[in-house]
Order: C-alpha cells, then sequence, then structure tokens
C-alpha cells in the first residue's frame, strides 16, 4: 500500500489561483456584456421623445404643426435638456434641415445630424414603448449612400427597427436620423 502525502500549502496555492482566475473571468464577462449591450445614446432617445412630448402637447389645441421649426420650440422651450446638451446638430420641423412647419402640415420631424456610424446605429435601432408607439410615424436614415424610411407595416423596412437592420445603411460619417411624429 502507498502512502499519500498531501502538501497543504501547495493546496492552498493553487485553490487561490483559481479563486484569481474564475474572479477575473467573471469580471471580464461582466465588462464584455456591458460594451455589447450598453447604449450610450439611450439619454439622446428618451431626450428626442421627450421633446416630441412637449411638442404635442403645445399644439394640442391647434389643427396642425403650421410655424413650428427649431427656433419656434427654443423659443416656446420645448427642447429637453438632453436634446440641447447633444454633440450632434439636430433640427425640429419638416426635414433634416427642420424647415418651418407650413399650415397643412400634419407631422413634425426631430433630426439629427452629422452623426457617426455608431450613433447612427445606436439611435436608429433603439427599442420604442408602447407609448411612444402611438406618436412615431417613422424613422429615415439618410446620408450620401441614400436614404431608408421605416414604418409601421412596412414590408421592407419595418418598425421598430431590428437589431443590426441599419449597420449596412449607415455610412462612417455624414449620417443623419429623423424621427417623424404625428
Amino acid at each position: 500500500m502507498e502512502k499519500i502525502y498531501l502538501n497543504l500549502k501547495n493546496i492552498r496555492a493553487h485553490s487561490l489561483n483559481g479563486v484569481v482566475i474564475a474572479l477575473c473571468l467573471l469580471l471580464a464577462v461582466i465588462a464584455l456584456s456591458y460594451v455589447l449591450f450598453h447604449n450610450p445614446h439611450k439619454d439622446l432617445h428618451t431626450a428626442i421623445f421627450k421633446t416630441a412630448d412637449n411638442i404635442r402637447d403645445y399644439y394640442r389645441d391647434q389643427p396642425n404643426y403650421w410655424k413650428l421649426s427649431t427656433e419656434t420650440a427654443t423659443a416656446a422651450s420645448l427642447i429637453d435638456k438632453g436634446l440641447k446638451q447633444t454633440k450632434f446638430v439636430w433640427h425640429i420641423g419638416q426635414g433634416a434641415k427642420g424647415d418651418t412647419a407650413m399650415p397643412n402640415d400634419n407631422s413634425f420631424d426631430i433630426a439629427l445630424n452629422k452623426l457617426n456610424k455608431s450613433a447612427c446605429i445606436n439611435l436608429s435601432e433603439l427599442s420604442v414603448s408602447k407609448k411612444q408607439q402611438l406618436s412615431l410615424l417613422k424613422i429615415t436614415v439618410t446620408n450620401d449612400a441614400g436614404s431608408t424610411e421605416f414604418a409601421w407595416g412596412d414590408e421592407d423596412h419595418p418598425l421598430p427597427i431590428d437589431r443590426y437592420a441599419t449597420r449596412r445603411l449607415c455610412t462612417p460619417d455624414g449620417n443623419t436620423v429623423i424621427w417623424t411624429f404625428q
């Protein structure tokens, strides 16, 4: 019969190494999930929808959005602070440049211009709540390569926008994402 000797120092050292390795792996998984699932533009997305709510409340007693523009929305304090503080260029009114709404315009746009590819993808693909779905008509992604509209019920480009759907549409620079609200 052979005797087995246990060296407690070696066992403790190997156990400690195992714990350290397990903790490192756990931290790596947490960091990776944060990178993959964190959207740095979620607050800006919220600010866009709060601004849209403010505009709809302001124009509630009027038949349409006549004279709505970036200037009138700013003068009436309708812009959410998150949108005001963004580094991106934004416009309110009609189209990417925020043209003034005409008497027959029953919708308005909030446009973010000069977006990089990451911002274009993140902002266009964020989920839309049930309440937000009631007011959102479409999302348009436009750049030098072209323009694509995503709308409710559209078979080719439906809302809400699926994850990875705009990766091929957004270019490295010069993207515009336009939210059209009713």
